[in-house]
């Protein structure tokens, strides 16, 4: 009988830990994508640039990240 109970308890304990790591791996995907937009933010300026994308292609519009043709920067 106490043999089951310690089988029973690990079992709950590695079911815990499996889904503790689950979770605390989710938080950091989102940490991290937060934080590559906030670089971006700070890393574009201030300035306030007239941009005009043209056309469709293989270049990537800075606007709505659009595949565009042609990008303008004015």
């Amino acid at each position: 009988m106490e043999k089951m109970k310690k089988k029973i308890l690990f079992t709950v304990l590695f079911s815990a830990a499996v889904v503790a790591s689950f979770q605390l791996g989710a938080e950091h995907e989102k940490l991290d994508s937060l934080m590559l937009e906030n670089i971006e933010a700070l890393a574009s300026g201030e300035e306030a640039e007239l941009i005009n994308c043209i056309g469709s292609g293989s270049v990537d519009c800075p606007i709505d990240h659009v595949k565009v043709y042609l990008v303008q920067y004015r």
